[in-house]
């Protein structure tokens, strides 16, 4: 499968995203100016960096070598995240790793040099390493601060009552936004205004439910209302659950799950974020084979002409694939356990 995406999917689209990282990386070693100026059509051209600070730091030794090498660096990177989260998750079973390589979200993000794949593979492992508080919080601060839409993620910790977990992962996720803050161009409040400029103005060209909710006619306001609501509604319900049965998975799969309805701007490859609940939750391989076919329908890899215009009119399919994960999440949690304080004893079939 890593051969077919090599020769097959690379070759349709440029890497633009990891364009955009090198780039970055290579104004920090010339020590030019890091951010577009706020304001600018450049915010939201898609070639302009837009993260935290610190998130162009891993990019600087790439930027220095050559750009097929740092290009082929990456990738193997990436790959490698995906392939060895989901074989140690899956207890050395290959076949969720095939699949999730099949999924068009994987392709997409291996084919751009996303930081997709790195997000799903550092969310399996925050799972793994829940039991060890410090080293929960080095991997998570990081995961979340690169891609803050993923600050609903927490509130498995907390609402698990992994308080320390929750209080170091919080507290060194708040530090590495500082020290960008503190040693980069942009401070706080100037670093935000870019985001909000930013998520205004792509929300309506993702897969996401606010921009969804906008596109059918609801004021920005009012979707957000609502896409709260959904969200309260979600970490609720999984709340419930773990109270009643004390299964932690499904607070985990409802952190995913929020995170994807709360963010204002939903691309494609982030829904392989789902294929992280689909791990920690040990399902069948045929859940992973239903999540690559449907990741074909809602966004093919770029390059591939699909003409699925009959679903496009449904609207934001993203979104509500992650409202029906969530739901299948549940579902699945609420099968007679085979869980015991806490800790799995049996793995689900």
């Amino acid at each position: 499968m890593l051969t077919a995406i090599v020769v097959v999917f690379l070759p349709l689209s440029r890497a633009y995203d990891l364009g955009v990282f090198l780039k970055a990386g290579s104004a920090v070693i010339h020590g030019l100016h890091v951010y577009p100026r706020p304001g600018t059509p450049a915010v939201y051209s898609g070639f302009s960096f837009v993260y935290p600070y610190f998130a162009v730091w891993p990019f600087v030794p790439l930027a220095a070598l050559s750009p097929a090498l740092g290009t082929a660096v990456f990738f193997a990177i990436c790959a490698g995240a995906v392939i060895g989260a989901c074989y140690v998750e899956a207890d050395g079973d290959p076949r969720p790793a095939v699949l999730v390589l099949c999924t068009a979200f994987t392709i997409t993000g291996l084919q751009l040099g996303a930081l997709s794949p790195l997000l799903m593979a550092g969310a399996v492992f925050v799972w793994r390493l829940r039991d060890r508080p410090l080293v929960f919080a080095l991997l998570a601060a990081p995961v979340i601060a690169c891609k803050l839409f993923l600050a609903p993620l927490l509130a498995w910790p907390l609402l698990a009552r992994r308080y320390r977990a929750f209080a170091w992962a919080s507290v060194a996720t708040l530090a590495l936004l500082a020290l960008g803050f503190a040693f980069g161009p942009l401070g706080a409040v100037p670093y935000l205004r870019l985001l909000s400029a930013l998520g205004a103005h792509e929300a309506h060209a993702g897969f996401g439910l606010i921009g969804a909710l906008r596109g059918a006619g609801l004021a920005a306001t009012a979707a957000e209302g609502v896409a709260l609501a959904l969200a309260a509604a979600v970490l609720a319900s999984a709340y419930r659950h773990h109270r009643r049965t004390g299964d932690e998975r499904v607070l985990f799969c409802a952190g995913l799950v929020v995170s994807l309805l709360l963010t204002p701007v939903l691309w494609s490859h982030y829904l392989i974020l789902l294929a992280a609940g689909l791990l920690v939750l040990d399902a069948p391989w045929r859940w992973f084979a239903a999540l690559a076919a449907l990741s074909w329908l809602i966004a093919p890899p770029h390059g591939v002409d699909i003409d699925i215009r009959l679903l496009q009119r449904i609207g934001s399919l993203g979104a509500w694939l992650a409202i029906a994960a969530s739901l299948l999440m549940f579902g699945y949690a609420a099968k007679p356990l085979r869980w015991h304080g806490g800790r799995r004893v049996g793995r689900p079939r």
